[in-house]
């Protein structure tokens, strides 16, 4: 046993002198600086560690907030989608609308035209009927309505140009022409306006103021119902179906007024 205790004495003496032989004051010191500088950084680890998880955090917000603007983006994308394919669907509305409209003004031009055709012819036979003398060919509306009166020689006039009794034979023409075209365009199915002429026979001489009842009777057939005719009169009033008389008291500038058939016989009589 001692014997063996001396060997064991021996390896281990042999084994110190090895590590003393392997032993670096050097080595030694820089391991304790080391240590040292490995204490220092985890005493600063531990804030900075705290920082980098207030980062952190941070980023998980931004996180958060990026995705809510990529969900909104997408649905902003959708919505952008269904614009366009509304966009489109208006844009073959819109080209629809515009070929309507054309079709309707190119139509509203053929009508106007068509009219304006109907409303001269009518305008000369009712100048035709009303208009005794023969100094005068024809009279024409531009797509304007706008009247030129032909002489027989084919020059033109003004309608500035006629005289007072032919501007209001005129006058009453044109009304009476408007008034067939719209009895041909109503075609029955509602009641003519009333038509009512005020004093017509200013700067009519007598055999024009005949030619005037005539035409009341054909405004009549053409199936205006109630024509009211303001005059002073005699043979007027004598063609009157119904008469109304006003008459002004001077004195007391008051007015009656008398209606009936009494009125349309003493008429006739005076």
């Amino acid at each position: 046993m001692n014997d063996e205790r001396r060997e064991r004495l021996a390896e281990k003496r042999e084994r110190k002198r090895e590590l003393e032989a392997e032993h670096d004051p050097e080595r030694i010191e820089q391991a304790r600086e080391d240590r040292q500088r490995a204490e220092t950084y985890l005493e600063n680890v531990e804030g900075k560690l705290a920082e980098l998880d207030e980062e952190e955090a941070r980023l998980r917000d931004r996180i958060g907030g990026v995705k809510s603007e990529l969900d909104s983006l997408e649905t902003l994308r959708e919505r952008r989608a269904a614009l366009g394919d509304r966009l489109g669907a208006l844009d073959s509305l819109y080209g629809e609308a515009e070929q309507l409209q054309g079709m309707y003004a190119q139509l509203r031009s053929e009508l106007r035209q068509r009219n304006v055709e109907q409303l001269e012819r009518m305008l000369n036979e009712t100048f035709e009927l009303v208009y005794q003398n023969d100094a005068y060919a024809k009279l024409e509306l531009t797509g304007e309505y706008e009247l030129t009166v032909y002489q027989k020689d084919g020059s033109p006039l003004a309608p500035e140009q006629l005289s007072g009794g032919e501007r209001a034979l005129f006058n009453l023409s044109l009304r009476c022409a408007i008034y067939r075209l719209l009895a041909e365009g109503i075609e029955g199915g509602a009641p003519m306006p009333p038509l009512i002429l005020d004093e017509p026979t200013v700067f009519l001489d007598s055999g024009h103021v005949s030619k005037l009842v005539d035409l009341v009777e054909s405004m009549r057939r053409l199936g205006v119902e109630q024509i009211v005719v303001v005059s002073h009169d005699d043979e007027l009033v004598g063609a009157a179906d119904d008469l109304v008389r006003v008459r002004k008291d001077p004195t007391t500038n008051c007015s009656t007024v008398e209606r009936g058939e009494a009125l349309l016989a003493a008429g006739a009589t005076e």
